[in-house]
């Protein structure tokens, strides 16, 4: 669950169709929340959302007192996004109030985590009772049943935690084997390396003893045949 502190800022669009429903002895109704991903700093001139990503239905709206009421909606989509932007709807369509953000967007939504979307609504300078809201939700069972859901989520997501720990245990259990295996490995290697030298130098001194033996007796066979 995500719940912002926002102040959206109510736009002339909007303020003329509130103001003709009231003329009119009509409600304006506010059906949707409109999500976009651009950031600026609303003037209340503002049509339409910059860069538009998702409109959803409000599921719930209460009155906190004549000027300001809650809005509750939630996000679930297929579509990856940053929510940096975000437009009150009337039923005609038309932007009611606008809010956004230089610099700070208010959540990343990701498709398969769903997101409840509740702020508060500021009718300051509004005539009285002229606004309705669609969505009949009891947003305390809502609320509850989206802890609800967060919990399970943080449960899941702990065991799966657990699991991946276990196995990066096992794996390193197994570098640690095969680190030794290759300790040993080198070992040997080292050890066979040294004798075959020590077998070489061995050949090499037969090889340098029997040459000398050989001119020796060279020499004394020449000594004797001299001497005769």
């Amino acid at each position: 669950m995500s719940l912002k502190a926002i102040n959206p800022t109510l736009t002339r669009a909007g303020l003329r169709s509130i103001f003709e429903a009231s003329d009119a002895s009509l409600h304006a109704r506010i059906t949707h929340l409109a999500f976009g991903t651009s950031r600026y700093e609303p003037t209340g001139n503002e049509n339409s959302l910059k860069s538009e990503k998702a409109r959803i239905e409000i599921i719930g709206s209460r009155y906190l007192d004549d000027f300001q009421m809650e809005i509750t909606a939630k996000i679930d989509g297929d579509t990856e996004f940053t929510l940096a932007e975000l437009g009150v709807m009337l039923e005609d369509g038309t932007l009611l109030a606008v809010w956004s953000d230089p610099d700070t967007p208010l959540a990343q939504y990701t498709p398969g985590v769903p997101i409840a979307f509740s702020f508060v609504l500021a009718l300051t300078g509004l005539p009285q009772n002229v606004i309705q809201v669609s969505g009949d939700v009891d947003l305390q069972l809502f609320y509850g049943e989206e802890f609800a859901g967060l919990g399970a989520a943080l449960i899941a997501e702990q065991l799966r935690n657990l699991k991946l720990s276990e196995r990066v245990s096992e794996l390193e259990q197994q570098l640690s084997v095969t680190l030794a295996l290759s300790a040993s490995t080198n070992q040997l290697q080292q050890d066979i390396e040294r004798q075959q030298q020590q077998i070489d130098d061995l050949l090499s001194l037969i090889t340098n003893t029997g040459a000398l033996a050989l001119t020796n007796a060279q020499n004394i066979f020449e000594t004797k045949e001299n001497l005769q």
